[in-house]
């Protein structure tokens, strides 16, 4: 997440850093965007923004047949304007054909020394994988819908 991403500018400040995150894990730690303009790192932030607890949703939709329960997030705050106000460039992702140039952008702005919060809307039924289950090992994936490990 976005502080592992700053420790690593930190420890390498050559290297270009890319925090790709969701928007419930970035609100876990979101008051870290203080902390990397204090300490001036200049890393690229991706959030994926699918408006729901997306590993609680992909549970709920896998395990308990779409059932959904407090996985839905109504009230999420504009990213672009809050990275804004923490000092940082915000840009927003809402086509799939505005990606490449805007991640170009936002890399140009990031060799610049600046921090760049990209939020991209994506779609809320999409799952990821591999999928770690509750109480599973990591020989225990779903590595699709129909596909285990």
């Amino acid at each position: 997440g976005l502080p592992a991403a700053l420790g690593v500018k930190m420890a390498l400040p050559e290297e270009t850093v890319v925090c790709v995150t969701g928007d419930g894990s970035i609100q876990m730690n979101i008051q870290e965007l203080s902390t990397a303009l204090q300490y001036e790192l200049p890393v690229l932030v991706v959030n994926l923004n699918n408006r729901y607890l997306g590993m609680v949703k992909q549970w709920q939709d896998m395990i308990y047949s779409g059932r959904h329960s407090q996985s839905y997030m109504q009230s999420l705050p504009d990213f672009v304007r809050l990275a804004e106000a923490y000092g940082h460039v915000g840009i927003q992702i809402s086509h799939p054909h505005e990606l490449e140039s805007k991640l170009s952008e936002a890399l140009e702005q990031v060799r610049n020394n600046r921090l760049v919060f990209v939020d991209v809307t994506v779609d809320g039924s999409e799952h990821v994988y591999p999928m770690q289950i509750r109480g599973g090992g990591m020989d225990e994936m779903w590595l699709s819908k129909t596909e285990r490990t």
